[in-house]
């Protein structure tokens, strides 16, 4: 009959299974003082893995907050190990982001954990997440609308965090610290039902596991399953968005026709987008306007989404650009954002007209008939010129720019620069009739935008 494993045997075996904390490792450990973490210094002692120990007092609760970190310190004591303790300013914190206090808290921790790792050249973090915290998050996912990711819950690995204890259920980690004797510190607020997670844990778990006693070792079996499930699915995404998003300088181009001959257009749409914060109703919407006329917009709080003839264009929002700049009659050089434009002057003899090669990029320009400072800004609605070639017909950059089938999301980055309030170049497109050079000009200014 084989002899029950024990909790620290479990938690060696389950650390080498999924590589984790180890005796050649340098782990540092995070502890609040309460029971979990305590639990788990005592494990990485009981196994001889080297570790050191790491709290954060957020100065919440007062007095307890203070009688936590006299804990941890005396942990370090008794297991001859460093503590690290750093005192947040948390509620300054969460009022000058506007964010709760617990997101300043989380935070604050890893980032201050990650600069302590890097500083004392630490291998890993190691948190005292457990089965428990697994099951309530993904009954919290469930909760809020999830996908497959959403299953498998809390990862044991995530970059260098690492949770060693996510095989132990909470009474495993209870009954040790009773047979151990083991000191920790309960923080009050676990009992407050006003946080969803007290509410899972209080009120939900304790129906399920009427219905299943063993809860525990079911859920446990099907996390393994769903993140075997979640690797499969997101192979098959990447293929899927390799053959289906194309990237073209700072935008992604969704071609239509792919979209609608591709299985699983939905699911593949919601992964990709998702991370630009569209939500799966978006995605729908935006599905549905496949055969839409352009011009229709999809906004999530970080993007756009623009349908155009043949493709969905996605791009990122940023800051409109009003910013004017003045180029004066000397300067050589200019930079209009991210772009730099470049001009020279170029004499040329009177009857002699310069042969002109037609560059994207350049204009030529009767330097005569130019009155500076030149002015640089985007394009604005209302704006027209005397596109070059169109014998003097005026024509609205709008009209200009759909004529061109110019993309609907680079039409807003168009810059176009001007003369006593005259278009003298679409930068990057067409110059102005009125600016061109003639038999009789003496001077040309050569402007180039580079990127």
């Amino acid at each position: 009959m084989n002899k029950k494993k024990t909790l620290v045997q479990k938690f060696i075996k389950f650390s080498a299974a999924k590589r984790l904390a180890n005796a050649k490792k340098k782990t540092l450990l995070t502890v609040s003082g309460g029971m979990d973490s305590v639990v788990m210094c005592a494990l990485f002692n009981k196994a001889e893995f080297p570790f050191a120990i790491a709290h954060c007092n957020f100065q919440l609760r007062g007095k307890e907050s203070d009688g936590d970190e006299q804990l941890v310190k005396e942990l370090g004591k008794k297991y001859d190990v460093e503590v690290f303790v750093k005192k947040f300013k948390t509620e300054k914190y969460a009022e000058e982001k506007s964010i709760s206090i617990q997101l300043a808290a989380r935070e604050l921790r890893y980032t201050w954990f990650e600069t302590l790792r890097k500083e004392k050249e630490f291998d890993i973090i190691a948190t005292a997440h457990h089965l428990n915290d697994n099951i309530e998050t993904i009954l919290f996912n469930l909760t809020k609308g999830t996908g497959i990711r959403g299953l498998r819950g809390i990862p044991f690995r995530q970059g260098n965090i690492v949770r060693p204890l996510l095989f132990a259920s909470r009474e495993e980690i209870e009954n040790y610290q009773q047979q151990n004797k083991l000191e920790f510190r309960e923080d009050s607020s676990n009992a407050d039902d006003k946080y969803t997670r007290n509410k899972i844990r209080h009120n939900i778990i304790p129906l399920l596991k009427e219905i299943n006693p063993s809860l525990e070792n079911t859920f446990a079996d099907k996390i393994e399953l769903f993140t075997e499930l979640e690797t499969m699915y997101e192979k098959q995404m990447k293929k899927s968005a390799t053959q289906l998003f194309l990237l073209r300088g700072n935008d992604i181009y969704i071609p239509i026709l792919k979209l609608k001959k591709t299985k699983n257009a939905s699911s593949v749409l919601y992964e990709y987008l998702k991370d630009y914060r569209f939500n799966s109703e978006q995605v729908d919407d935006i599905l549905a306007a496949v055969d839409a006329e352009a011009g229709k917009q999809f906004l999530s709080s970080s993007a756009r989404v623009i349908k155009d003839r043949q493709f969905f264009i996605l791009t990122k929002l940023a800051d409109k650009d009003s910013s004017i700049y003045y180029i004066e009659e000397g300067d050589k050089e200019v930079k209009l954002g991210g772009r730099l434009l470049k001009s020279e002057i170029i004499p040329i003899a009177i009857g002699k007209k310069s042969e002109i090669k037609a560059e994207k990029n350049s204009a030529y320009i009767d330097k005569a008939k130019m009155e500076y400072p030149l002015v640089a800004r985007k394009w604005r609605e209302g704006d027209y010129f005397y596109p070059f070639g169109m014998k003097m017909k005026k024509k609205k950059l709008k009209k200009f720019f759909t004529d061109e089938k110019i993309p609907l999301n680079e039409k807003e980055n168009i810059w176009i620069i001007e003369s006593n309030k005259k278009i003298v170049w679409v930068v990057g497109y067409r110059t102005d009739e009125r600016f061109k050079v003639i038999d009789t000009t003496k001077e040309i200014q050569k402007l180039q935008i580079k990127d």
